[in-house]
């Protein structure tokens, strides 16, 4: 499926699906799911700054308010895409959270998996798990500079929340 690199394309379970359409409803939003009921990881995709809008009206299940976020530095090849998930990994510490670089201490011991992963959009994304991309600028040509927000099992609210706060400071 061809994603649009201007939209943010929120990658969801069936019941996180519908939480969404109907906070998006309640903010006066049309967010269709025509995947509605079907189980498994499916894509909404709503407009910038949609977000600002879903995410306050979504319950929060008891999660974690600060979930583990790791980020990836070196492993990320084009330097833009590096720089853009560097900038998204400094906001979200500015906002209080501690997020860890998933790639430094060499590959002897990888760092146990954190809660929210954050990491350069893909350009196809394979949607197994809870995910946000957002665009976030432009690179030197013109195209979209994407950031991808990844969740664990049970962190989908603050996964979202994450998400709002990198799409507010992006617009």
């Amino acid at each position: 499926m061809s994603q649009d690199p201007s939209l943010v394309a929120i990658a969801a379970t069936a019941r996180w699906r519908a939480r969404i359409v109907a906070a998006a409803a309640s903010a006066g939003i049309t967010l269709a799911d025509p995947l509605a009921g079907v189980p498994g990881i499916r894509v909404l995709t709503c407009a910038r700054g949609d977000l600002a809008a879903i995410v306050p009206r979504l319950a929060r299940d008891g999660e974690p308010s600060r979930p583990a976020i790791g980020a990836h530095s070196d492993s990320i090849a084009d330097r833009e895409l590096r720089d853009a998930v560097a900038d998204v990994a400094a906001l979200l510490s500015l906002h209080g959270n501690v997020v860890l670089d998933l790639d430094a201490g060499g590959r002897r011991r990888p760092p146990a998996r954190p809660d929210v992963v954050v990491s350069a959009g893909p350009s196809r994304p394979q949607w197994t798990e809870p995910a946000v991309t957002l665009p976030v600028g432009t690179d030197r040509r013109g195209g979209p500079l994407t950031v991808a927000l990844t969740a664990g099992p049970g962190f989908e609210g603050a996964l979202l929340e994450l998400a709002r706060l990198v799409e507010a400071d992006a617009a």
